[in-house]
C-alpha cells in the first residue's frame, strides 16, 4: 500500500494493474502476479499499435517476462488527478500569454504604444497571471515520489498464527 503518514492513497493485490517507476527512472507498467513480502512479481506489458491482416491498425498487447521488483526499488507513482492542465498551471500560462500576445498584435495593428497609460494595467495582469501559472508548474508535483512524505507498505494478507 502507498501511504502518507497514517493514510492510505492507494493499495494493489496480485493480478491488478500498476504503472509504477523504478529508482533508475524507468516507468513501467505492469500486471502484479503476486506479493509476498517485500517483493512483486510484475509482468510488464506494452500495447503497440499494429496492423492486422487486413492492414486496419489495432492495439495489440505484449507481455514481457516476469520480473522480481523489491518494494525499496520503487521511487514514484503518478498521481490520478482531474484536471492536471489547471493544477498544473498551464492553464493560466496559456492564458496570461495568449492575452500578452493578443494585445501586443492589437496594439501594434492599431499604430498605438504599447506601453500606454490605458494598456500598461492589461500587460500588468496579464504577466501576472503568466509568471503565477509559472511558479505554479514549477512547483507542482504530478507523482507520489516515495521518501520522507509517502512510503510503500508491505502488509500480509494471511492471518497470523
Amino acid at each position: 500500500m502507498l501511504k502518507k503518514k497514517s493514510k492510505v492513497i492507494q493499495t494493489w493485490f496480485g493480478g491488478q494493474h500498476i504503472y509504477v517507476q523504478l529508482n533508475h527512472g524507468n516507468w513501467i507498467n505492469a500486471l502484479i502476479n503476486k506479493i509476498q513480502f517485500d517483493t512483486l512479481y510484475l509482468r510488464p506489458f506494452a500495447t503497440p499499435t499494429v496492423l492486422n491482416r487486413f492492414g486496419m491498425p489495432v492495439i495489440d498487447t505484449v507481455f514481457y517476462g516476469v520480473m522480481h521488483v523489491a518494494v525499496n526499488n520503487l521511487h514514484a507513482f503518478p498521481k490520478n488527478e482531474t484536471l492536471p492542465y489547471v493544477k498544473n498551471g498551464f492553464m493560466l500560462q496559456l492564458g496570461g500569454g495568449g492575452y500578452l500576445l493578443l494585445n501586443l498584435i492589437n496594439t501594434l495593428s492599431n499604430n498605438e504604444p504599447v506601453f500606454s497609460n490605458k494598456n500598461i494595467s492589461k500587460i500588468n495582469i496579464a504577466a501576472a497571471v503568466l509568471a503565477i501559472g509559472t511558479i505554479i508548474h514549477k512547483t507542482h508535483k504530478s507523482d507520489y515520489i516515495i521518501g520522507k512524505k509517502y512510503q510503500v507498505e508491505y502488509i500480509s494478507s494471511k492471518p497470523s498464527s
